[in-house]
């Protein structure tokens, strides 16, 4: 019983990090395909 605990919760932690890893990986691939365009840092400056 106690074996059986132990592998669910392995496994559950398995499949959530492969969830976050397939996401973050979306993710990225959409901000570079969809928002290369914008600027990731702006220079701000003072009025003279």
């Amino acid at each position: 019983m106690y074996d059986t605990c132990q592998l669910a919760t392995a496994m559950l932690a398995v499949a959530f990090t492969a969830l976050l890893l397939i996401t973050g990986q979306r993710f990225i691939e959409y901000r570079l395909q969809h928002e290369a365009m914008i600027p990731i840092v702006a220079l701000a400056t003072l009025p003279p």
